[in-house]
């Protein structure tokens, strides 16, 4: 039985979903990029805690300044943008962020190498782990574009 045209198309975005969760697996920073107070981009370059495939991606930050920075644009504004990039192929994420309180989850993520910037590991009180949601997803892998949108 031949395939509909929209069967054909949903078949070609799992495939480049699925690549670019393995791209993701492969990746062990990001680029995070937040709105400035003045209402100006602003990217920083982080390690990845954990990633949901491209759908969550879990980010450990510091609230060091009360005035800038990533954690206090998030607070104002969680609108952000994710991207990653291996080896030419690249996925650029569009999402909101949220803080994680839970204890379980911080724990979960939590490396050891950070307690370089957090002295009481995730009791410290500058401590924040970010989880950021895809809404769209543009992919670019091996020759492929497409912008897919979600909830």
């Amino acid at each position: 039985m031949k395939k509909t045209a929209s069967e054909i198309q949903k078949e070609r975005i799992q495939e480049l979903e699925q690549k670019a969760n393995a791209l993701i697996e492969k990746c062990s920073v990001a680029s995070l990029t937040s709105i400035t107070e003045k209402g100006y981009p602003r990217t920083c370059v982080l390690s990845i805690a954990k990633a949901n495939g491209f759908s969550d991606i879990y980010f450990v930050t510091s609230k060091r300044s009360q005035i800038n920075g990533k954690a206090t644009h998030f607070e104002s504004n969680p609108k952000a943008s994710v991207c990653y990039y291996l080896g030419g192929d690249s996925v650029t994420l569009i999402g909101n962020t949220e803080f994680i309180e839970d204890r379980e989850l911080q724990e979960a993520v939590w490396n050891e190498t950070d307690r370089k910037f957090f002295k009481k590991g995730i009791d410290d009180p500058k401590f924040r782990l970010i989880k950021f949601h895809t809404i769209e997803a543009t992919f670019w892998i091996e020759g492929k574009f497409r912008t897919c949108k979600y909830k």
